[in-house]
């Protein structure tokens, strides 16, 4: 199939583009660019200049949106804006556009994120759980919301909700394992806090099944079966290290720095260190899906 991706050079996208491609699917990446608005060569798009550049002459059979400003960056004002702008305007106009031009995919596939539930939550939450309040909620409401003439124009629609990634070059992993070869994870808040996660095969694989027909088009909570607290995490993460490396390390020491010193230090983005959200799918077969538990995949990166 002709596939469309944005947000191709991500932590998603780099790898779910060479995975499709080994798949025998031809991927076009719609690359963003602001920076020439006379300009407008095939396979840009702009949200600045507003417009989107299809390739021309070709089928479009299956639009990936992953495209979004990057949430870890300081939250001032104009990123919050720009973290605000990518995933709603943009979203916007990549539906306004493929309905404008008629490509007519057969199906459109966007990315959310686990953001749009409540956090902290009191227990386990799937597909059909609240929204929660606050700017990640706002963000994936508006998001999604933005999606909805896609489905007033009959194009069908997937929407991949993704929990907490777990890569070897990007995301959690390498903020979390700094000092794992001393025997010390530090946590963030609570040793309690919950984490819903996902390894990047894991993930890959959902956006595959999809693409492939293996599973319906529909919303899903791309995370781990199992939840882990964030002591369970900086064990586990421990224990592989000291296999990986045959190091003789000391008990784990796993020190917890308080919530106030990170609400002091980081103001409202201590969201993200102090998260506590226990999320479940209850849409993704047993049957497709095997995901790793949390020793596997730190051994996979740990060994990786």
């Amino acid at each position: 199939m002709n596939i469309i991706i944005t947000g191709s050079s991500g932590l998603i996208g780099t790898t779910l583009k060479r995975q499709l491609v080994s798949l025998g699917h031809r991927v076009f990446a719609l690359v963003h660019n602001d920076n020439k608005p006379s300009v407008k060569k095939d396979l840009t798009w702009s949200i600045k200049n507003d417009y989107v550049c299809f390739p021309q002459g070709i089928d479009i059979h299956v639009i990936i949106h992953l495209a979004g400003a990057n949430i870890g960056k300081r939250w001032t004002k104009d990123h919050k804006n720009a973290v605000m702008e990518s995933r709603d305007a943009g979203t916007q106009l990549l539906v306004r556009e493929t309905i404008k031009q008629n490509i007519q995919p057969r199906m459109f596939i966007s990315t959310s994120a686990i953001g749009l539930y409540p956090d902290p939550t009191v227990q386990e939450i799937d597909e059909t759980g609240p929204t929660g309040s606050g700017f990640l909620s706002e963000v994936c409401q508006r998001w999604e919301a933005a999606l909805k003439p896609l489905r007033d124009n009959q194009i069908p629609v997937g929407i991949v909700r993704v929990g907490l990634v777990l890569d070897k070059t990007a995301g959690l992993y390498p903020v979390a394992s700094k000092t794992r070869k001393l025997g010390i994870v530090p946590l963030t808040g609570s040793a309690q806090n919950w984490w819903s996660w996902i390894h990047i095969s894991d993930l890959l694989n959902i956006y595959t099944s999809l693409v492939e027909g293996r599973i319906p088009l529909d919303i899903y909570s791309a995370v781990a079966p199992q939840a882990v607290t964030q002591k369970e995490f900086a064990h586990a993460l421990i224990k592989e290290t000291k296999k990986a490396r045959h190091l003789m390390l000391p008990i784990a020491f796993t020190p917890t720095i308080p919530a106030f010193i990170l609400k002091l230090a980081m103001g409202e983005q201590s969201v993200l260190a102090l998260t506590s959200q226990h999320i479940v799918s209850s849409k993704l077969p047993e049957s497709i899906f095997s995901f790793k538990n949390i020793n596997e995949a730190l051994e996979d990166l740990v060994h990786a």
